[in-house]
């Protein structure tokens, strides 16, 4: 008989009391994050503003390099980084939970070593996620092509019908397949398990418990991430009065600075609420391991 998961409010429990035990280490990790607030905040400082892009006029070498540099952070570094620091996070706990004397810089380069592998595991399940759309709408969108070509209603009348149920396939398809597969990535990173074989072990452990399991995985998140958003809104709230007082700021600038804060805000939240989510997703984890 297989032991019962750990509870949702063991998993909020714990999580906390990991991340305040460990807040140390992990913020040393999680804290890299900050540079891509960095970078943001230089590239709008130099970005175009609103009334240079509506009157398409040329940019000046500054304001190019405010895009270039805005572009290059949201599209590159930030993915990069991100799963660098998952992938470093996840190290780091695995070395709290097995004992071992926790070292940020170790973790660093451990979870660099790492990336790749995890990476296309990571692929992996995408990829499964794809498969799941691409049969519920697969069939909808041969009738669909197959209508077109004859203009036979039937076709186009089948289609629509196909849409409609293929919708609920995937939709299911997609949710089944993410849960069984979520905890692949973390069984590369921890156990060295690359590839089908971490999505196999993955499925392996989740099988029988997908509710259970699909509650443990979204609650806590649910909570981790309102706590972040309430924190969020609090400090926009506050930095907007103090943007609203400074009458004497160019409207201009008050936009920009707008900006800056609504992107740069959300990165700082994120900074403190990585670790959490990550200890929810290794504590699940290890219960199911036990």
């Amino acid at each position: 008989m297989k032991k019962p998961l750990i509870s949702v409010g063991e998993l909020i429990d714990q999580s906390w009391d990991v991340y305040r035990l460990r807040f140390v280490e992990l913020l040393s990790i999680s804290g890299w994050f900050i540079i891509t607030a960095i970078l943001l905040a230089v590239a709008l400082a130099f970005y175009p503003s609103a009334t240079t892009l509506q009157g398409g006029s040329a940019l000046t070498t500054t304001e190019t390099m405010g895009v270039i540099l805005f572009s290059l952070t949201t599209l590159l570094i930030t993915p990069l980084l991100s799963f660098w620091l998952y992938t470093s996070l996840t190290k780091i706990l695995g070395a709290h939970f097995s004992r071992k004397q926790l070292d940020p810089k170790k973790a660093l380069r451990e979870g660099r070593d790492v990336f790749l592998p995890t990476a296309l595991t990571s692929l992996r399940v995408m990829m499964m996620i794809f498969l799941a759309i691409a049969i519920g709408f697969g069939p909808a969108a041969v009738m669909a092509l197959i209508g077109s070509l004859t203009d036979v209603s039937g076709f186009i009348i089948l289609a629509n019908l196909l849409l409609v149920i293929g919708t609920f396939v995937s939709l299911f398809l997609s949710i089944k397949w993410m849960v069984y597969y979520i905890l692949a990535p973390l069984l590369t990173i921890l156990d060295g398990v690359r590839g089908s074989e971490a999505l196999a072990q993955s499925r392996s452990l989740i099988e029988g418990r997908f509710w259970s399991v699909l509650v443990r995985i979204a609650v806590p998140k649910l909570v981790f991430v309102l706590f972040g958003v309430f924190a969020m809104s609090i400090i926009g709230y506050l930095v907007g009065i103090l943007i609203n007082a400074s009458s004497g700021i160019n409207l201009d600038i008050q936009l920009r600075i707008s900006t800056m804060t609504q992107t740069i805000i959300p990165i700082l939240i994120a900074t403190f609420i990585n670790p959490l989510v990550i200890i929810s997703d290794v504590l699940i984890l290890r219960s199911l391991k036990e």
